[in-house]
């Protein structure tokens, strides 16, 4: 089975859960699909196995607290790191997936906002494709950014008492952080590279492309599984 089939059955079993033990099991849950160390394969495989077992022992008057201790991080750490590492290639085509998809977004609302624009007022068209992908991987790189901090305070807020001014406002930082970044960096950068013209509406169909083109290639080799 894959990911996404994994994921529907697993949200069918966690309904035979009590209450109690469907609490225990949505944290380790989401514990486990904010780890950055394993592949979403091998946590929806991971979770699905836990989910079992918790059944069973369910099913012999049994609490998930008995079977996995609390709270179960340390468990789920160690369990994490007994499965085999993503081989490079695959995680090098991943990310290379994502790139692609992210360029495709990137085009598209550029090219709606230039368009919008271009209705108000007359807007310098010319890019430089070298300034081009310098600012694109600006963009890139703190976006990935984001996503790693996000996903690794999540993971760390899941056994943690919450402090919900605290969480707002390290969410708002990173947040006004990344937007300062992403308009702010490219404006240091000069000019360079061979110049094109390209008006809004090229920009919409290139992005519309490259996110149909990620779309195909996702659906024969199965990145996101």
């Amino acid at each position: 089975m894959n990911a996404k089939e994994l994921i529907q059955l697993n949200n069918k079993k966690r309904k035979l859960l009590t209450k109690e033990n469907e609490e225990y099991y949505d944290k380790m849950l989401v514990y486990i699909r904010t780890s950055l160390a394993i592949s979403e394969q091998q946590s929806e495989e991971l979770l699905m196995e836990i989910l079992d077992h918790i059944i069973e022992a369910q099913n012999e008057g049994k609490r998930a607290e008995d079977v996995f201790g609390e709270p179960p991080a340390a468990y789920c750490n160690e369990i994490i790191k007994q499965l085999p590492k993503e081989p490079g290639k695959s995680t090098a085509f991943f990310i290379g997936f994502l790139l692609l998809q992210l360029a495709g977004l990137i085009a598209v609302i550029h090219g709606i906002g230039d368009v919008i624009i271009h209705y108000f007022k007359d807007s310098n068209q010319t890019v430089y494709i070298g300034t081009a992908f310098v600012t694109f991987f600006i963009v890139a790189v703190i976006i990935f950014l984001d996503v790693f901090l996000i996903l690794k305070w999540l993971q760390q807020s899941v056994y943690k008492v919450p402090n919900k001014v605290k969480d707002f406002f390290s969410i708002f930082f990173i947040v006004i952080l990344s937007l300062l970044g992403m308009i702010l960096l490219p404006r240091f950068i000069p000019p360079f590279g061979y110049a094109i013209e390209v008006g809004g509406f090229v920009y919409l169909i290139l992005g519309l492309a490259t996110l149909i083109i990620s779309k195909w290639l996702d659906r024969k080799y199965r990145f996101t599984k």
